[in-house]
């Protein structure tokens, strides 16, 4: 290996080795020495807690996101000259193990730190720099929304309550009497909100469930990003490895399923499920573990946990076709018990778990049920979206079985519990099951149609059909008029929804003399509207609206036999080139969104199939 001596400025000799790959110059004993340095610092973090400050940038000073601020220390003169100490810690958790290598090689526990860095950084991107105003044009007269005091007594206790009313009955990984304390102890005491010390991690929730609830609210949006701002300055939530952890990152996925703009769905569930797993919650609680003294809260929220973070991850994985963060055949950990949040206190159940069906639900009822539908999506995502599917017999028989046991959950669907505020969200409602069990459907079958060799059976065709109009016109009556807002989830799963009716209109005659003409025009307006209002208040949405309604206007007159909008042959021929080529550039717009795998096969798909028969029935109009 070559070696160089460098010059220092005190005149000595010190020798160095060239990197290969980098080709600094080291020490030859670099590594030596950063592992003594790595046992130095983890041996000072655990009898000192590190006080050091982030490095943030102007535009970013406000979400201050470092220990120093937080727990209220000051500066010191040895602080400032000991600077490039007090970084090193964020720089150990990578380090180089060989030579050779081109990236550095994680270590283990000592990245804390860099996990707290890492994660932040995509949290604080997710702040917009300029707020959208009416019509979706910037607005420049508001700037990058900083953070504030917590709200009002009154505001604040409609944000939670908008939250633990439309939020918490699908996702309860917080316990609703926990938060309430907390949230009265702090809002009625400034003293208590000035101790960021002891109250760090309750104030952190507190600014995440109202900027959550402000986001389910109409004309609260600058609001929600005030208080996510205010939740980033935080941070040591996200470096604990342990529940609380676990919630903060779920609360900032309920942010991101909430608002247009975020940390990754997927990534943020994949974390919180690799820390789950770290943990053990993904496994059952052996009985010579449940003594007496155990914290029967504690326990639950740990079942509740997981079971949120598997159910996002799985409904992401599926809807954008990725792997599933784990495996079901890896799971034995318990459902949660059916009671009320008001029933579980560390000491123990305050009262009986629901047993029955017949029982009125209580605030877990529905979860579970969602738990069961995400477990059986996992089951879906091995049978077909794996790349060792099944083949032949096998795996229509295994899909027929899923389709047995979802037809059995929509059955078994508890009744929704009663809302004291406004609907904010369709869950918990008869129309959410319809919808989802649609939806499910469509995934069960998706591949079959992709793949569509001329096997696929006419009641496939017709169940896809009906699932796709199902979703398509509860979405319209949900969305259209009302106080719900869209998310991410409703664009993707409405989308699909049309695409899939088309696809089969293409695909198959038989199901083209079976529908009513009417009722394809009734479905791909209730599309289409969905599409636009979607697109009205999120630019990025528009390309799905856009080819959809190419895709809508050139089925239906081919279903109907009606000439194209252009008059003369030529430009028929000439529109359908354009509007080939239009394709191309909206699901190129949808690629760059980091969206498109999730379309791919079916979209890809239908587009071979639609070029063909779309070029013979333009011949056939010319003749």
């Amino acid at each position: 290996m070559p070696v160089s001596i460098a010059r220092r400025k005190s005149s000595s000799l010190d020798c160095l080795v060239e990197d290969p790959a980098t080709k600094e110059h080291r020490p030859r004993n670099y590594l030596k020495a950063l592992e003594e340095r790595v046992a130095l610092f983890e041996s000072a973090e655990q009898t000192n807690p590190p006080t050091s400050s982030y490095h943030i940038s102007p535009a970013n000073s406000a979400l201050l996101v470092g220990h120093q601020r937080v727990r209220g220390s000051t500066a010191t003169p040895s602080e400032d000259q000991g600077s490039e100490r007090s970084d090193l810690p964020g720089r150990l958790g990578f380090l180089d193990v060989t030579a050779d290598q081109a990236e550095p090689q994680y270590l283990g526990s000592s990245s804390s730190f860099s996990f707290a860095h890492i994660i932040n950084a995509s949290l604080r991107s997710s702040v917009p720099q300029t707020t959208t105003a009416v019509g979706g044009e910037p607005d420049g007269l508001n700037p990058t929304p900083s953070p504030c005091l917590l709200p009002e007594h009154e505001v604040a206790i409609t944000l939670s309550n908008a939250y633990f009313e439309n939020i918490h009955p699908q996702y309860p990984f917080l316990h609703e009497p926990t938060f309430k304390r907390h949230e009265a102890r702090l809002l009625g005491s400034p003293e208590a909100r000035a101790d960021t010390k002891s109250n760090y991690a309750p104030l952190f929730f507190m600014n995440m469930v109202y900027a959550i609830g402000a986001l389910l609210l109409p004309n609260s949006r600058r609001l929600a990003e005030q208080l996510y701002a205010s939740a980033q300055l935080y941070p040591q939530i996200l470096s604990s490895n342990n529940l609380e952890g676990i919630q903060g990152l779920l609360c900032y996925a309920m942010y991101s399923l909430r608002s247009q703009s975020g940390p990754s769905l997927w990534k943020l569930s994949g974390l919180a499920l690799r820390q789950c797993t770290e943990l053990g919650y993904h496994r059952k609680v052996k009985m010579h573990i449940l003594t007496k003294d155990r914290d029967v809260l504690q326990m639950e929220l740990r079942k509740r946990t997981f079971w949120c973070a598997q159910g996002i991850d799985c409904a992401y994985a599926m809807r954008l076709g990725r792997p599933l963060g784990i495996q079901l055949a890896e799971v034995d950990a318990e459902l949660p018990i059916d009671i009320n949040d008001e029933a579980i206190t560390k000491s123990g159940l305050q009262g009986s778990p629901r047993s029955s069906a017949t029982e009125p639900p209580t605030s877990m009822t529905n979860a579970i049920h969602v738990i069961r539908l995400r477990r059986l999506w996992a089951r879906m995502h091995a049978s077909a979206y794996t790349a060792n599917l099944l083949s032949g017999d096998s795996r229509q028989s295994y899909i027929t079985q899923l389709r047995e046991d979802l037809d059995q959950w929509l059955r078994d669907a508890p009744e929704s519990l009663p809302r004291a505020g406004a609907t904010l969200s369709i869950f918990c409602t008869k129309a959410w099951y319809e919808a989802n069990y649609s939806g499910t459907i469509l995934q069960l079958y998706r591949a079959q149609l992709a793949e569509d060799d001329g096997t696929t059976t006419h009641d496939v065709f017709m169940d896809c059909m009906r699932a796709a109009s199902t979703v398509c016109r509860i979405y319209r009556r949900q969305y259209i008029g009302t106080t719900v807002k869209y998310t991410w989830a409703t664009l993707h799963t409405i989308f699909l929804a049309g695409l899939t009716y088309l696809h089969c209109l293409w695909t198959s005659p038989a199901v083209r003399e079976a529908v009513p003409h009417d009722e394809i025009i009734k479905t791909c307006t209730d599309c289409t509207m969905v599409l636009v209002a979607i697109a009205e208040g999120w630019g990025q949405a528009a390309p799905y609206r856009d080819i959809f309604e190419a895709l809508a206007s050139r089925t239906m007159s081919m279903v109907f036999g009606g000439k194209p909008e252009a008059s003369a042959d030529s430009q028929v021929a000439d529109t359908g080139i354009a509007e080939r080529d239009g394709m191309a550039d909206w699901m190129a717009d949808i690629d760059n969104m980091g969206m498109f795998s999730g379309f791919d096969d079916l979209l890809s798909g239908f587009m071979d199939d639609f070029t063909p028969l779309y070029d013979n029935y333009l011949a056939q109009e010319q003749e």
